[in-house]
C-alpha cells in the first residue's frame, strides 16, 4: 500500500524500527515477516530472560546480586510482552495505521493541515530523541560489560570472560566455540529487547498525537461552522454538523480501541519504571557510598543513569500523551461557544448540544484501568520510587551492620 508523504513524515521512523523485529502490520505479509517477531521473541526470551531468572534463583541469598538481575529481567521481560502484544493486536494497529493514512489523504484548509503537522513532528521527534537514547543505551551496555569484564580480568587472571548476561546456561561458555556465538546472539537479542520496548511505546504515542491532531481539526470545523450561515439553506449547516460528528465517533472509537487493546500492558510499564528506578538507584547509590568500592569510573556511572533516563523517559511519554489527549477532547465543547452560534437558529443552536455532550467525558488512556496517564500521575510515581529506593538503602544499611 502506498502512502502519503505527510503520514511517511509522522509514522517513517516507527515503521522502521518495527520492521527491524518483525512487527510492522504488513497487509500481504510472506510467511518470514509474519513469523519474525516470535523469532525475536524467542531469542529474547531463551538469551535473556531465563538465564537470568536462574540467576535470581541461584543468588537468592545476595541482594545485590539479585536486584542486578531484577533490574535487567523487568524491563526485558515487558520488552516480549510488548512483542508479543503487537503480533496479536496486529489487527487493531492495522486500524489505527489506515485511519491515519486516510486522514492524511483528505484535502484539507491550510491551518488544518498545519495542526496536523505540529502533531506530526512532535511525534517525529519522540520517535527520533528514543531511538537516539535506545542506541545510546545498547552501546553505554555493551561498553559497561566489556569494562566490568577487563576489570575482572585484572584482578584474577584466571578469570574467564563473562557473558553480557551471566546467567545459567546448559553448556560451558568458557570454550570459544560457544562463547563467541553466544555473545553475539545476546548482542543482538539485546538490541532488539531496547528496541521493541522504545517502539512501542513510539508508535502508541504516534497515534494518540494524531488523534489529538484531529481533536484540534474538530474544534477549528466546530468553531467556525455558524461563519456566513445563510439562514435560507439551513442543510449546509446539518451537512457540516453531521461531519463533524462522525468524525468525533471515529475519534472516540478508535481511542477505545487503543485502550482496550493495551491497557494491560500499560499497568506493568508504569510498575516497571518504578522498579528500575529503585533498582538502578539502588546500584547507583551502592557504588557511591561503599567504602570499598574505590574508584568510581565513568562506565560505572554511565549505563545505570542512562537506564533510568531511558525507562523514566517512556513512562513520561504516555503521561504527556495522556494529558494532550485528556485537554484536547475536553477542551472540544468550548469550541461551539467560540463560533458565531447567534447566528442560528433555536434548533440549529440546540444542535450543538450534541457534541459538547459527548466531549463531558475527556478521552485517556489508562494504566490497566486503574488510573489514566497525566503529568500528575509521572509525578506521583518519581515520588513513589524516591520512597521505595530510600527503603532498599536503608535495608542495605541494616544488613551491612
Amino acid at each position: 500500500m502506498s502512502y502519503s508523504r505527510d503520514f511517511k513524515y509522522a509514522i517513517g521512523w516507527n515503521r522502521f524500527s518495527l520492521d527491524v523485529v518483525g512487527a510492522w502490520p504488513r497487509r500481504h505479509a510472506g510467511i518470514f515477516h509474519r513469523e519474525r517477531s516470535l523469532l525475536s521473541a524467542l531469542g529474547i526470551l531463551v538469551l535473556i530472560f531465563l538465564p537470568q531468572s536462574i540467576s535470581v534463583i541461584v543468588h537468592w541469598e545476595n541482594m545485590d546480586a539479585v536486584i542486578e538481575c531484577l533490574s535487567v529481567n523487568c524491563p526485558v521481560f515487558l520488552a516480549l510482552a510488548k512483542l508479543l502484544f503487537f503480533r496479536y493486536r496486529r489487527k487493531e494497529i492495522r486500524m489505527c495505521i489506515d485511519f491515519m493514512s486516510d486522514q492524511w489523504t483528505i484535502s484539507r484548509a491550510s491551518e488544518e493541515r498545519e495542526v496536523m503537522m505540529s502533531a506530526a513532528r512532535t511525534s517525529r521527534l519522540i520517535s527520533i530523541g528514543s531511538g537516539v537514547i535506545t542506541n545510546a543505551l545498547f552501546m553505554a551496555f555493551i561498553f559497561y560489560q566489556l569494562y566490568v569484564g577487563t576489570e575482572i580480568k585484572k584482578l584474577d587472571p584466571t578469570q574467564s570472560v563473562a557473558l553480557l548476561y551471566p546467567g545459567w546456561v546448559p553448556f560451558d561458555t568458557r570454550k570459544i566455540e560457544y562463547f563467541i556465538p553466544m555473545w553475539i546472539a545476546q548482542c543482538i537479542t539485546t538490541f532488539l529487547s531496547m528496541t521493541i520496548y522504545a517502539v512501542f511505546d513510539c508508535m502508541i504515542s504516534t497515534i494518540i498525537l494524531h488523534i489529538c491532531g484531529q481533536l484540534s481539526v474538530l474544534k477549528l470545523a466546530l468553531s467556525g461552522i455558524a461563519d456566513s450561515e445563510d439562514p435560507r439553506h439551513p442543510e449546509k449547516f446539518n451537512e457540516k454538523l453531521a461531519v463533524i460528528v462522525k468524525h468525533h465517533e471515529q475519534l472516540n472509537g478508535l481511542v477505545a480501541v487503543i485502550e482496550n487493546s493495551f491497557n494491560s500492558i500499560l499497568l506493568p510499564q508504569m510498575l516497571v519504571c518504578t522498579m528500575t528506578f529503585c533498582f538502578q538507584g539502588f546500584a547507583v547509590f551502592t557504588n557511591l557510598l561503599d567504602p570499598n568500592a574505590g574508584k568510581i569510573s565513568f562506565f560505572q556511572m554511565a549505563f545505570p543513569i542512562t537506564f533510568v533516563f531511558y525507562t523514566v523517559l517512556h513512562l513520561f511519554i504516555y503521561c504527556y500523551v495522556g494529558d494532550e489527549l485528556l485537554m484536547k477532547s475536553s477542551s472540544l465543547s468550548y469550541s461551539a461557544y467560540q463560533s458565531q452560534w447567534y447566528n442560528l437558529s433555536a434548533l440549529e443552536a440546540r444542535s450543538l448540544l450534541v457534541v459538547g455532550f459527548q466531549s463531558f467525558r475527556p478521552l485517556q488512556i489508562t494504566a490497566g484501568k486503574f488510573c489514566p496517564f497525566s503529568r500528575n500521575l509521572f509525578i506521583k510515581v518519581l515520588k513513589t520510587s524516591m520512597g521505595y529506593l530510600s527503603m532498599l538503602l536503608t535495608v542495605k544499611q541494616r544488613m551491612s551492620n
